[in-house]
């Protein structure tokens, strides 16, 4: 039985004179699992903050079914230690929920954390404590807003299994595809302002839009077939009555009854041309538009002539905060042309690292060279601030001839120009995310270093930016949490590991499968339970991000879901063991 639990109907909002949102119709049952989808900049987040009221609609109702109504929402904004602290502090049941949570998500012994720790948080780390505060506070409703951004393979597979037993009803806005396929039974996709419902996962929905887009092109081109047909009946009608009328003229001079016979016969061509014209004119206006094409993306990546062979270099490198050790005892290197993938858990240090690299933060101890006549290229997971200021307001300080670049670049990334005159607070997070691309990648550069850059982009701009990274001729540093996005781009790692950083020639997928000796893999004696655990997390890992290379349905992706099912199930029986 569908228990409806909120309803929507016909709501509009426009900021100015742009309209986000157009009569949307939308209802929200028990138990249901909904993603919503959109381009950057649809309206998404817009109507996630209208459900939960913290933002005015124009107009239109939203009904709930009861007068309390517990709604969990996970902003995409990140929250800050504080707000962390104060749940911690917290005496009550929430605060023993909040720390089972949390240490299942891999964030342990968090009530042992110094407030400098707290300072010191990860974007993954952010995100995994303000998920657990909003999960530990048993909604009736979810709203999830990108929730993988930042988040380690522990931390999303922890979520897809939460999902699974939670009993409320979930929306998950996300470009993730694994990730919707495993939780969601049906997508709500909001395009050009309008709603539209579909059942199904993910990759359910992709295949249905696809083939609706195939009937409608279909439909459109012999619509347009008809049409031209009908305006070439019209141009040889039009040419019989001209002749007609001039018959009627020339022929009738002389001829009893001759000039009302030709009239006559010039009247019936003027009554068809006009009888096609009406007709064309009803096709025209009641027929099929041209489906919109799939948005177009372009990331446009240049890098210099090359110099040296070595770009960077680490000799027994060391990071600390404090009593919080990162890494230590650290070699490695960097060579010209290389792309360089850095992959490690929530908190390891990851970002520290490209920061180190780039100039921004130093070592506690051992050096890292980075060479003096590289030219850098930095995009971190920071988005721009302005919140008053337009990105043309941005690039006045910029030359004419890169701020023209620069617009195009932006263009080329799917940013319309209008977009471009609006308050950066105003625009979305996506948006942003391009912005903040826009301006670090514009230019010749020796190094592209660049932390978590899908997170906010939606699946076109995903797409687009793995293809302009594979054919980018410079050196590339990339760290991203999503395993076969890097897999795709990187064919070198820099692992953190035990504290340590090191490098391995290979994929992370390969680097994965060479860590699972058959001893290992089995259950050795020689393995205690919580190396075991380890090593079906890592496989677990390089299952996520093989789910990606096939459609659902497909003979491959049924044998991985059987494989990641006994390897959940696997987990389970060695967590109860701890």
């Amino acid at each position: 039985m569908f228990i409806i639990l909120l309803s929507c109907r016909r709501i509009k909002k426009s900021f100015g004179d742009r309209t986000v949102l157009k009569n949307i119709d939308m209802d929200i049952g028990k138990g249901d699992r909904i993603g919503l989808v959109g381009r950057n900049g649809a309206g998404k987040t817009t109507l996630a903050n209208i459900l939960t009221g913290s933002l005015d609609f124009d107009d239109g109702t939203i009904i709930c079914t009861r007068q309390q109504f517990n709604i969990g929402y996970l902003r995409q904004t990140e929250a800050e230690p504080e707000l962390f602290l104060n749940v911690l502090n917290m005496e009550t049941e929430v605060n023993g929920e909040f720390q089972r949570l949390s240490s299942h998500l891999g964030i342990n012994q968090l009530k042992n954390w110094s407030g400098d720790r707290m300072q010191k948080l990860s974007g993954g780390e952010k995100t995994k404590i303000a998920l657990t505060r909003v999960w530990s506070a048993h909604p009736e409703l979810l709203i999830l807003d990108e929730p993988t951004n930042h988040m380690d393979y522990q931390g999303i597979s922890f979520l897809i299994s939460e999902l699974s037993a939670y009993k409320g009803a979930a929306i998950i806005i996300s470009h993730d595809r694994y990730f919707l396929d495993r939780t969601i039974s049906k997508i709500a996709e909001i395009d050009n302002g309008k709603l539209k419902m579909y059942p199904g996962n993910y990759s359910a929905y992709r295949q249905r839009r696809q083939k609706e887009r195939e009937s409608q092109l279909h439909l459109y081109e012999s619509q347009q077939k008809e049409q031209n047909q009908i305006e070439r009946k019209i141009k040889q009608l039009k040419s019989w009555s001209d002749k007609a009328h001039r018959e009627s003229r020339q022929k009738a001079a002389g001829r009893m009854g001759g000039k009302e016979y030709y009239r006559k016969k010039a009247k019936k061509r003027d009554q068809a041309v006009k009888s096609q014209i009406k007709r064309l004119e009803k096709m025209q206006h009641e027929g099929k538009s041209r489906p919109e094409k799939e948005a177009q993306v372009i990331f446009d990546l240049t890098a210099r002539d090359q110099g040296g062979k070595r770009l960077v270099e680490g000799q027994a490198a060391g990071k600390c905060f404090g009593e919080l050790l990162l890494f230590k005892d650290s070699s490695f290197y960097v060579k010209r042309g290389e792309k360089v993938g850095i992959s490690g858990s929530n908190g390891c240090g990851k970002t520290t690292l490209i920061n180190i690299i780039g100039g921004r933060e130093s070592l506690n101890a051992g050096s890292i060279f980075v060479s003096p006549s590289a030219r850098i290229a930095f995009v971190n997971q920071e988005l721009p601030q302005g919140e008053k200021d337009t990105v043309l307001d941005t690039l006045k300080a910029v030359k004419l001839g890169e701020r023209k670049n620069t617009l195009q670049l932006l263009v080329n990334m799917g940013l319309a120009y209008d977009r471009m005159q609006v308050p950066m607070g105003k625009l979305s997070r996506g948006e942003r995310m391009k912005i903040a691309m826009g301006m670090g990648i514009m230019g010749e550069y020796d190094l592209l270093i660049m932390d978590e850059p899908t997170n906010h982009l939606d699946v076109y701009s995903r797409e687009a930016l793995e293809e302009s990274l594979i054919g980018f001729p410079g050196t590339i540093l990339l760290i991203s949490h999503d395993r076969y996005f890097l897999d795709r781009v990187c064919n070198v790692m820099l692992v953190f590991e035990r504290q340590r950083i090191k490098r391995v020639e290979s994929n992370l997928s390969d680097y994965l499968s060479s860590q699972l000796s058959p001893t290992a893999a089995s259950g050795s004696k020689n393995n205690d339970n919580r190396e075991e655990l380890l090593l079906v997390e890592t496989q677990i890992s390089r299952l996520l991000g093989e789910f990606n290379r096939y459609q659902l349905g497909e003979a491959d992706y049924i044998a991985l879901d059987l494989k990641y099912q006994q390897l959940l199930q696997r987990k389970k029986a060695l967590q109860n063991r701890q």
